[in-house]
């Protein structure tokens, strides 16, 4: 149900893995979308999955079911891309931080360079932002909200171990050119390394 609605399955890009760290309520998805519009990338969102399984499921528990189907549902799916696409470009529409050690190791055994888009953004200005984007079909801006202090957490750990390849600061949170300039050039070194290494 989910991988039919996925597009540019059929495009041709060196193996990039895009990831985001922090930033709920900050563009991610309208960010997603443009590199796969603009790069031929491969979206995979968090939130479309957990649509397509309500929509085959629409009794499903939404607290305690959702999340681990979501879970099981999209690793399987990571450890199939290679077989299912040719593109190589995949946009993990989603924060990263929170499981980034069970993740990654998938991608990166898989040949994929991890590219990181890191969003500086305060607690307060992190309420505010998800205050004024409000409820989606999938998450309340209430427990958003409360899970704040959680995500600080989590953003520290995967920032210890990861360094981000573009930063977008609360003056330049929604600065997509940027973030698609250096993705460009991250994109042709990937391809200039296979090219030479004959991959």
């Amino acid at each position: 149900e989910y991988l039919p609605t996925l597009d540019n399955l059929d495009a041709v890009n060196p193996k990039v893995l895009v990831v985001f760290s922090g930033g709920n309520a900050t563009g991610k998805s309208g960010l997603s979308l443009r590199i796969g519009d603009e790069l031929q990338g491969v979206v995979i969102e968090n939130d479309a999955i957990k649509r397509a399984i309500l929509r085959k499921i629409p009794d499903i528990d939404r607290v305690k079911e959702i999340h681990s189907l979501t879970w099981s549902y999209s690793m399987d799916l990571y450890s199939r891309l290679p077989k299912l696409t040719t593109n190589g470009l995949i946009i993990r529409d989603g924060v990263i931080d929170w499981y980034y050690d069970r993740i990654l190791p998938i991608f990166e055994k898989a040949g994929y360079k991890i590219f990181v888009v890191q969003y500086d953004v305060g607690k307060e200005k992190s309420l505010e932002l998800i205050r004024k984007r409000g409820d989606t079909p999938t998450a309340t801006a209430e427990r958003l909200s409360l899970l704040v202090k959680d995500h600080a957490i989590h953003q520290e750990r995967f920032r210890s171990e990861h360094t981000a390849n573009v930063v977008l600061d609360e003056s330049h949170v929604f600065d997509h050119d940027k973030v698609i300039e250096q993705l460009k050039a991250f994109i042709e070194a990937a391809r200039s390394g296979a090219q030479s290494t004959g991959v």
